[in-house]
């Protein structure tokens, strides 16, 4: 078996990338916009896992004799020999896959069109020795037209990169293959590294001769995709990569005691040759190439993430349709490789969004297909039903978002940690009702039990002047985050972007300001209290950026990350100049440092950093808001309508384990006027213009006739009993018209009038409590000043009949006791 990966090999790939890394960034090639391309790749991501469509491009090359003498020449019978052993050999892994039991496909497109027609070189490959790839590999960039300027594995991978979108596939590689048809054993001269197939994993290409086997190409094409050798000189035991940073537990040199080693394409010869014909492997070397179950759901690891939805909704009372307003999108599992970009990457699709009435089946309503995709939609559903469910989910693997739920009159809400609604309670049932109106841009202030504001913060370089120092600010502080940069940052202009603003590093090694972050030079925010939100406004820089941002917690721990994606932007990446703002956001409020820099060899610069919750809060159209994250505790809640018609109400928080405890909460609001309460003059209950003792007789006859009430919010037929504008009528209101009128008699009582008295007896609470209505005598006998009680109690008032008489009227027909 070929020594593929040797440690010249090695050497000579560590020597190429340092003489990539030379290259400007500004010579990088753009990758074009789409939306079909797996979710978070940048441009060296073209082999990442091996899942999905895969493009693979064989490339024969044909010697023309004009610098290396001639030796061979391709014919039409072996190249299609050639063609079929690649095409078996990429298979065997399509083969392997089938046997396990997963939901997962594995298709190879074959782009056989510089195989069909060999690309012509100076040189004869295979009379050189394997070092010497460079040379051909560079020829067929030239003649495929890729930019000279960049290096060769630049170079590859931007042909890569095209072909992946020429064929509308996940993943691409290259295998360049070396006529050995007329050679004498059809390997490499032995004076080179490699005899016969190498490959430089995560670089997207390997070279064979042709007279190498399909198992050959099967091997090879497992390093494309980060797997190890595990024969004795491979790699050893102790290695580790792949996305899931996979150790090589199958390697020869395992020293635990007992080992045995497993069947496997990667092992040496008799163990790949049973591997190869029984297309079976160790588990460890199907997880380094991605294959890797680990709760045995038949989905793999890196694409068996949750997709989100999150959104509102709420029956249109008026059509009768169900109006959803929500957002989807897939979610990746974080990339834990030692090698490559590091990219966190998923092939999941927003395949379709579905419904379902009462617990029934799922029915399809639309079919994105996208990474991403946003829903405005009314949607047609039975006249009557109880529940109405939503979810989105990808066909391929049958991964689901969580699911969002409503009723009739119960809006859809979202799964944030804290959610809610606020609607107007005409019938103070605590209930919404469909006709019932929910509230619209109401404001939402969350505050602590105890009143106080919660931690919240931001730092914008338009706050500052130019060559500002910035160090600790609103409960944050910024500093460099690498070895290279140092500690302190300013505000400066940067001539790159129009001499726009920006916060700039201290480039320690190369002895200036920039504004440039990358993986050598970073900065981080620490904040002083532990936070669940943060949001970064960031810029492109380099051609093609790709920002990140870390979180961390107080262990060190990374809690979360985000990337530029297609699932923030449309292009996958920044281009100079562009702007966006990166959301990170933690359930348990434990972020108490992020990090931020360019990802996968791009820069990009940051304008502000901002954090906590952050206000307003309002309510959409639905009548729902959500927080971000609260700490675990308790809070107080006010919301405020837009409408100052109306006011809202105060409800207590309680978060634990960063869960809302209670379900979502409700706000109800009332008129700021309580509908049957006269707002011009309280006391005047019958509207005629003054206060009269008929206006204590309309709230005595409300309560003999109905009792104390609260009234609904849209009871607005009838006298403005609601004298004090609580919601509610009792005694209280009454009292209210005859202390206003005796408050206006000008002469002094006389012995047998009825003045009521707020005394200890009879105080505000305990008229508000009385059940016993105010009721007007139908006994024509006057009632004499004795029969009303010494202290003037208003219950004691109620034991006594009443008897209106007219007496002495005057010009505005009042009426007095007798």
């Amino acid at each position: 078996m070929p020594r593929s990966e040797s440690r010249r090999d090695r050497r000579s790939l560590r020597s190429l990338q340092r003489r990539l890394s030379l290259q400007s960034l500004e010579d990088r090639r753009v990758m074009a916009a789409s939306l079909d391309i797996p979710t978070g790749v940048t441009l060296d991501d073209t082999d990442e896992f091996l899942l999905g469509r895969v493009a693979v491009t064989p490339v024969f090359l044909e010697s023309d004799g004009s610098f290396d003498t001639e030796t061979e020449d391709w014919s039409e019978e072996q190249i299609t020999e050639v063609l079929d052993k690649i095409l078996t050999g990429v298979n065997w892994w399509s083969d392997a896959l089938d046997q396990l039991d997963t939901v997962h496909s594995l298709e190879f497109v074959i782009d056989d069109t510089y195989a069909r027609d060999p690309v012509e070189i100076p040189y004869e490959p295979i009379n050189r020795e394997s070092d010497d790839y460079h040379v051909y590999a560079t020829n067929f960039l030239d003649f495929a037209g890729i930019s000279s300027s960049l290096g060769l594995s630049d170079r590859i991978q931007t042909f890569n990169s095209s072909q992946r979108e020429a064929l509308d596939t996940d993943w691409a590689f290259t295998i360049f293959v070396a006529d050995a048809s007329n050679d004498l054993d059809g390997f490499f001269p032995s004076s080179g590294s490699h005899r016969g197939a190498f490959a430089f994993a995560g670089n997207g290409f390997f070279v064979t001769t042709s007279e190498r086997p399909a198992s050959t190409i099967a091997h090879e094409m497992g390093h494309i995709f980060w797997a190890y050798d595990e024969y004795a000189g491979g790699s050893n035991y102790y290695a580790s990569r792949g996305y899931y940073n996979t150790q090589n537990t199958n390697a020869i040199d395992n020293p635990t005691p007992g080992f045995e080693q497993e069947v496997s394409l990667m092992a040496g010869l008799n163990l790949l040759y049973t591997a190869y014909d029984t297309h079976e492997s160790a588990a460890s070397t199907f997880a380094l190439v991605g294959w890797q179950d680990s709760d045995g759901n038949g989905v793999f690891d890196v694409l068996d993430v949750p997709l989100t939805l999150e959104g509102t909704g709420l029956l249109n009372e008026a059509t009768g349709q169900f109006h959803l307003l929500a957002e989807a999108s897939v979610q990746t599992l974080a990339n834990q490789n030692t090698s490559g970009p590091q990219s966190d990457i998923t092939i999941n699709r927003v395949s379709r969004l579905e419904m379902s009435i009462d617990g029934g089946d799922w029915t399809t309503v639309v079919s994105p297909d996208t990474p991403t995709a946003s829903f405005d939609l009314d949607i047609d559903v039975p006249a009557s039903f109880s529940t109405i469910s939503f979810r989105v989910i990808d066909a391929e693997t049958g991964i689901t978002s969580p699911v969002l739920s409503g009723t009739s009159t119960t809006p859809l809400l979202n799964s944030s940690p804290v959610i809610g609604y606020g609607y107007i309670d005409n019938d103070r049932d605590g209930l919404r009702d469909a006709d019932e109106q929910v509230l619209q841009n109401a404001t939402i202030d969350v505050r602590t039990a105890d009143g106080d504001e919660l931690p919240t913060g931001s730092i914008d370089v338009s706050s500052f002047p130019t060559y500002s120092d910035i160090a600790s600010l609103n409960g944050v502080t910024l500093q460099g985050s690498t070895v290279a940069t140092g500690v302190n940052l300013q505000v400066r202009s940067d001539d790159q972007l129009d001499d726009q603003l920006l916060f700039h590093v201290y480039d320690d090694q190369l002895d200036n300001w920039t504004s440039n972050l990358d993986q050598r030079l970073g900065f981080e925010a620490l904040f002083e209290e532990p936070t669940g939100y943060v949001e970064v406004d960031v810029i492109g820089v380099s051609a093609t950026s790709y920002a990140r941002i870390e979180a961390y917690n107080s262990a060190g721990d990374l809690i979360s990350r985000v990337t530029t994606d297609v699932r923030n932007h449309a292009n996958g990446f920044l281009a100079a100049g562009e702007s966006q703002t990166l959301t990170l956001t933690d359930p348990q409020n434990e972020i108490v440092r992020v990090v931020i820099y360019g990802h996968a060899e791009s820069s990009v610069a940051v304008t502000a950093i901002r954090y906590g919750n952050l206000s307003p809060i309002l309510t959409n159209t639905h009548g729902a808001f959500s927080v971000a994250s609260l700490p675990d505790g308790e809070y107080e809640a006010t919301l405020t309508p837009e409408n100052t018609d109306f006011l809202g109400s105060t409800e207590t928080i309680l978060v634990s384990s960063g869960e809302l405890v209670g379900g979502p909460v409700e706000f109800t609001a009332r008129p700021t006027v309580s509908p049957r309460h006269n707002d011009s003059l309280s006391e005047d209950v019958d509207q005629s213009g003054s206060v009269t003792a008929v206006d204590a007789l309309q709230v005595i006859n409300d309560l003999n006739a109905n009792g104390s009430r609260e009234l609904a919010w849209d009871d607005s037929e009838g006298n403005k009993v609601d004298v004090n504008n609580d919601g509610v009528v009792t005694t209280l209101d009454a009292l209210r018209i005859i202390n206003y009128l005796n408050s206006q008699e000008v002469a002094e009582p006389e012995p047998s009038s009825m003045a009521v008295s707020t005394s200890e007896s009879g105080t505000d609470d305990e008229l508000e409590s009385s059940s016993e209505p105010i009721a007007a005598s139908d006994d024509d006998d006057e009632t004499t000043g004795d029969e009303v009680p010494a202290d003037n109690s208003f219950d004691e008032v109620l034991s006594q009949p009443i008897k209106w008489v007219a007496e002495s009227m005057s010009d505005d027909d009042s009426i007095r006791f007798a």
